[in-house]
């Protein structure tokens, strides 16, 4: 049985437009209410609390048959 695994962390903005981060491992926000979108220990995007209304994260496991 072979799995893979893959995770999108999805940011909408202020303004209504939705950015996808399919390489995203973790979402940090911070007491500001500042988004940062990390790969690993690095940030790899950041949102100021202004300028972003809401996030997903989206875990998506496929399974093949045996």
């Amino acid at each position: 049985m072979a799995e893979t695994r893959a995770q999108t962390v999805t940011v909408r903005t202020a303004s209504g437009q939705e950015l996808a981060y399919p390489w995203a491992t973790s979402v940090r926000v911070d007491r500001r209410g500042d988004l940062r979108v990390m790969q690993g220990l690095r940030q790899r995007a950041f949102h100021a609390c202004a300028e972003w209304a809401s996030y997903t994260v989206t875990n998506l496991r496929q399974e093949r048959d045996r």
